[in-house]
């Protein structure tokens, strides 16, 4: 279950810029010791949208609401899925890394995001957890 989030909090992360909210997601949101994130899904399966550079991405948030309020004004039609940090880890960055997939970090409401290799991800995601342990 996510943390309680009151409508102040949203506005001023999401004010952030796109590495601040990174920094957020990996530091400051709680993932690494909630273990949990999320990415959004239609009934067509997850979102990857593809960059002007033509890569792949998979956009993810610290929190439901920003995920669903986000593509709500972006991509209606998707909803907000819970994945685990574990999955994460060992299912899909292994996978964005083979077909060469980014991962979009917290996208805003213009889709501005901070976009990371998956490797490089999981680095600062374990660096992160291991200050829980």
């Amino acid at each position: 279950m996510p943390y309680r989030m009151n409508e102040k909090q949203f506005d001023a992360v999401l004010a952030l810029d796109g590495f601040d909210r990174y920094d957020y997601f990996v530091s400051k949101s709680k993932v690494a010791d909630w273990e949990l994130l999320w990415g959004v899904k239609s009934d067509d399966g997850w979102l990857v949208p593809v960059a002007s550079e033509e890569f792949d991405y998979f956009p993810l948030w610290p929190h439901p609401e920003y995920a669903q309020k986000i593509v709500d004004e972006n991509f209606p039609g998707h909803r907000a899925t819970e994945i685990s940090l574990e999955e994460l880890l060992e299912h899909w960055l292994p996978l964005f890394e083979k077909s060469q997939a980014k991962v979009a970090v917290f996208p805003d409401r213009e889709w501005t995001f901070w976009c990371i290799e998956p490797q490089s991800l999981k680095e600062e995601l374990l660096n992160e957890m291991a200050r829980y342990l």
